[in-house]
């Protein structure tokens, strides 16, 4: 099985930080809604259009210092709904795709709803600029259940990598605002095929209570 560096760098990095802590940190959790399309810089594919809401709920592991940066271990997990139709009637000619039914051009030509349960383990690297501003890097990964075949990503167990940039204002005491861009791609990891992948770009609103 082929796994991305991404997924096993952050996995080895996020099981590390947690097994040398010692302290627990306080209580931390949020809700997050957005919205994402992959018809948008960088990726802009004109072979498919894919547009994606999502709500995701997040709970802290762990917190640390790292030189001048906070860093949070997250748990995720996350719904996420699409729309997906293949443009380019092509990419289905390929060899690759013989053992498939011989309607599955048309299949794919049909736009589709797409329902998507997703777990994540997450990592975000938080900058203060003072006690109330910060800004952060984020990256999470995780297994995910998609529940359509398309042209690009085969059905069931897949795989879910983010990354971001993002910032959040604290509103009081115990509430932060935040606002992320989030890269996401999809993909099985060659467990099955197809395997292309989906693609977007987009963003995520939350609220963390503390």
């Amino acid at each position: 099985m082929r796994i991305s560096y991404f997924r096993a760098l952050l996995i080895l990095s996020a099981f590390q930080i947690v097994a040398a802590q010692e302290e627990p940190s306080p209580p931390d959790w949020g809700i997050h809604i957005g919205y994402a399309s992959q018809q948008a810089f960088p990726f802009d594919n004109e072979d498919y259009t894919l547009t994606q809401h999502h709500i995701l709920g997040h709970l802290r592991l762990q917190q640390f210092q790292l030189g001048s940066f906070k860093v949070d271990i997250l748990s995720e997990l996350g719904y996420y709904f699409s729309k997906h139709q293949l443009l380019n009637k092509w990419f289905t000619t390929t060899s690759f795709f013989g053992d498939f039914p011989a309607d599955f051009q048309e299949y794919a030509m049909t736009e589709k709803n797409i329902h998507q349960l997703a777990a994540h383990l997450g990592m975000t690297f938080n900058w203060f600029l003072n006690p109330k501003i910060a800004v952060f890097g984020y990256g999470s990964i995780g297994p995910m259940w998609t529940s359509k075949l398309t042209e690009r990503l085969a059905a069931g167990f897949a795989f879910s990598d983010n990354i971001g940039l993002g910032f959040k204002i604290q509103y009081n005491e115990q509430l932060w605002i935040s606002s992320t861009l989030v890269l996401r791609h999809e993909s099985n990891a060659d467990l099955k095929f197809p395997n292309s992948g989906h693609n977007t770009i987009g963003l995520r609103l939350g609220l963390v209570f503390n």
